[in-house]
């Protein structure tokens, strides 16, 4: 081993490259920091993106339940206007034979009417011979 002999411009290059080394290491200690920093960072932001992704994903489930009710509904809904367009197509038919039968009354009784007129008009014409006939029996000069 030689043993070499530390001048000064030996040791200020030294010292100068021991401070650099000590810059660097300082930067790197910085950027380290910062890194690290960011890390953090971007560790809560996708904490946060998984958060919204859950409240986005229980927003969905709640949606989903909310379609279901509401498909029950408008089945429920469906029904009943089926049901009410049968209701509504029986009162119709109903109310067609209804316009029938009132229909087929009035002319029975206006074929009624007509007999009747017609037994007024023989009721008369009867009693007009009854009523002639007894004045004749009580007028025998006639």
């Amino acid at each position: 081993m030689s043993v070499e002999r530390w001048d000064d411009a030996r040791l200020d290059a030294l010292g100068t490259r021991l401070e650099i080394a000590a810059n660097i290491a300082e930067s790197n200690v910085r950027m380290i920091q910062a890194l690290t920093n960011v890390a953090v960072e971007a560790r809560e932001e996708r904490q946060q993106l998984a958060n919204t992704v859950e409240r986005i994903g229980d927003r969905m489930n709640a949606f989903d339940i909310r379609m279901d009710a509401l498909g029950a509904k408008l089945e429920v809904t469906a029904n009943i206007a089926d049901s009410n367009a049968r209701v509504i197509q029986a009162l119709a038919n109903v109310a067609a034979e209804a316009r029938e039968e009132r229909q087929q009354l009035f002319q029975m009784m206006a074929e009624k009417q007509d007999e009747i007129r017609g037994l007024q008009t023989e009721n008369r014409r009867m009693l007009d011979i009854l009523i002639n006939q007894r004045n004749q029996g009580d007028n025998p000069t006639n």
